[in-house]
């Protein structure tokens, strides 16, 4: 049997579903947050680059790519949670002030004002969040491969018991002496 058959799993598949769910709950979590208490905690989005760092990390991950997903994964959780929870803060606030404010005009309202209304404190802690999310899945990664690195050094690629009882350059054959 040839031993060309595909990597074992390496959680690609799995951890960007996963990761891609986790940074949307996430994100829908923190905007219920604004929605209800009214303040925007930025220290809060941290959480939705933990959460989608652990829940990549539970599908044992030896992609080098994942890491870079869950960093953008936990950024991008981050902003959508901020401008959710401010569309419907906006629309709240319209409303308790006797106008009626659709979500669609709040989102337009929100996005011609977003760089006057998102600080760089902000942006500095999406970042922070990014980082805590890559950075759990990079370790994953990392010590898997670190641990596949020796098994393959133990054997050829490719071929089962490549060196036993095959001479090498640097060991040759003993010489005959039975005569």
């Amino acid at each position: 049997m040839y031993e060309n058959s595909p990597s074992p799993k390496d959680g690609l598949v799995p951890g960007i579903i996963v990761g891609l769910v986790v940074a949307v709950l996430g994100a829908g979590l923190y905007a219920a947050f604004i929605d209800v208490t009214g303040y925007e905690l930025s220290i809060a989005t941290i959480g939705i680059g933990v959460l989608v760092g652990l829940a990549i990390m539970a599908f044992k991950p030896t992609s080098p790519v994942l890491p870079a997903i869950a960093g953008i994964y936990s950024f991008a959780g981050a902003v959508l949670g901020t401008i959710a929870g401010d569309v419907a803060l906006l629309v709240k606030t319209a409303e308790e002030q006797g106008a009626t404010l659709s979500y669609g005009d709040a989102f337009t309202l929100l996005s011609n004002h977003f760089s006057e209304i998102v600080d760089f404190k902000s942006v500095i802690i999406w970042v922070v969040g990014a980082a805590f999310g890559f950075s759990f899945v990079n370790k994953r990664v990392k010590a898997a491969q670190q641990s596949a690195a020796p098994a393959q050094a133990t054997s050829a690629p490719g071929v089962e018991g490549a060196s036993e009882g095959v001479p090498t350059l640097a060991e040759p054959p003993a010489p005959d002496r039975s005569a």
